[in-house]
């Protein structure tokens, strides 16, 4: 199995994150615990769908233990965010950071070593830092991070979405030719 016939999975990681984003744009009147909770479905979704990517890809590609690790480490980070909803906020802000960074840092690498990527290496690589920037931008400054929380989430998960999108893209593209090859 080749991981661009399964280009949707990716597609749809894009159009959760965007949805997500629009969301925390347009919703300026839900709580902070209605943002938590969503946030905690964003994680777990993302996860979900980043472990059936690694599933794909598992049979054809070395390095599909990363996007495993990717999915596990969001999925439990939004287990954890669902299961204690009422947690403060500058402990959410550290979760952030955390899942940024490390997912960052799987996706970066991912965009190297991975041949599964190969198409859209670039945009898997965007994704990777951008995220780490993001958590460390969180670390660096909580207080303000704090304050502007839901316009950083947004705006990552905007940009996140959009990559991801044109990731999926590259893969369908790419199989599409594969398989033009093929016949």
């Amino acid at each position: 199995m080749n991981l661009g016939k399964h280009w949707w999975a990716i597609f749809i990681r894009g159009i959760v994150a965007i949805l997500f984003g629009i969301l925390l744009l347009t919703a300026t009147g839900f709580t902070m615990r209605i943002l938590i909770i969503f946030l905690g479905l964003y994680f777990l979704i993302d996860g979900i769908l980043a472990i059936i990517a690694s599933g794909v890809a598992a049979s054809k590609h070395k390095s599909w233990w990363l996007l495993l690790l990717e999915g596990l480490v969001s999925l439990g980070i939004g287990i954890f965010v669902l299961v204690l909803p009422s947690l403060t906020l500058l402990v959410l802000l550290y979760l952030i950071a955390i899942w940024a960074i490390i997912t960052g840092i799987f996706e970066f690498v991912a965009s190297i070593v991975s041949s599964w990527a190969a198409s859209g290496k670039i945009f898997l690589g965007i994704v990777g830092v951008l995220s780490v920037i993001l958590g460390l931008v969180i670390i660096l400054y909580p207080t303000l991070s704090l304050i502007a929380i839901t316009w950083l989430v947004a705006i990552y998960a905007f940009v996140i979405g959009l990559s991801l999108i044109f990731f999926s893209f590259k893969l369908r593209v790419q199989s599409e030719t594969e398989l033009s090859k093929e016949k």
